[in-house]
């Protein structure tokens, strides 16, 4: 194998790696920030000027205006209607 089709073959690996954690982030293999899951339980959604909070699962019911515009304090998350509940809930 020429020196040449190892840079290449690095190359593609590298290009392969990369191409797999950006996939997995985006359909949610694990839980990141910025992925489908997130490891709070909730994401934030832009709505014009401000920012609603909702959780992973949410389907779009209830409408995004019943969810809070401020992140749920410490140990808490945002409930399918709405509400903070405890973590783990």
């Amino acid at each position: 194998m020429t020196s040449r089709q190892k840079v290449r073959l690095a190359l593609f690996a590298a290009l392969a790696l990369l191409l797999f954690f950006v996939l997995g982030d985006v359909l949610g293999w694990w839980a990141s920030e910025r992925g489908v899951v997130s490891p709070l339980g909730y994401h934030p959604i832009s709505h014009g000027n401000h920012v609603h909070y909702v959780p992973d699962d949410w389907t779009g019911e209830p409408p995004l205006g019943q969810f809070p515009q401020e992140p749920p304090p410490p140990g808490m998350t945002i409930g399918p209607d709405g509400q903070y509940v405890p973590l783990g809930q």
